[in-house]
């Protein structure tokens, strides 16, 4: 066993069962969105609904009704926790309101109000929740930014992109 390599010495059904197992991680990995201030996987908050369509291999079209295109959402279908609002033809905002897609620093939806203090600390502007006892923590960074709803001392909802879209209360209106 002089020139052996470690490879060598791993027996070949456990280097296939190692192989195929890098293999799976990497496809869940690749499929696991992590969102940021300024988009989510290969989105990214300005692009336009061809844009969004071809970065998610959909098929998003405005609204038939005049009255709705100025501001609406769609919900990609292989990632139903997330709905993007476009405003004027471009989005403007992603939000999640399931747990399953984390922030980059980690925060999901369902974690405690302190738990997103001390991950963004002083950084977070904290304010009443206006319909609930809850709050909203906010987090800006130039044009962009994030905000977190809480209710219960959890996490109910956060929404990510343009600093003046995740101030919108209620969507849209």
């Amino acid at each position: 066993m002089h020139g052996a390599t470690i490879i060598s010495m791993i027996p070949e059904k456990a280097q296939n069962f190692f192989c195929v197992m890098i293999l799976v991680g990497a496809c869940l990995a690749a499929d696991a969105w992590v969102a940021r201030q300024d988009g989510i996987g290969p989105v990214k908050i300005g692009m336009t609904i061809p844009q969004l369509n071809m970065a998610l291999h959909e098929k998003f079209a405005m609204p038939e009704a005049k009255e709705d295109q100025g501001c609406f959402y769609v919900t990609a279908s292989k990632h139903p926790q997330v709905s993007f609002m476009i405003e004027n033809g471009r989005l403007v905002r992603l939000d999640v309101d399931k747990s399953g897609v984390a922030t980059t620093e980690g925060v999901q939806v369902g974690e405690s109000e302190e738990h997103v203090k001390q991950v963004y600390g002083l950084r977070l502007k904290v304010e009443p929740h206006h319909y609930t006892e809850g709050h909203y923590l906010t987090l800006r960074n130039g044009n962009y930014g994030i905000r977190f709803e809480t209710d219960e001392g959890k996490v109910s909802t956060f929404y990510a992109g343009t600093f003046e879209a995740i101030q919108y209360i209620e969507g849209c209106q």
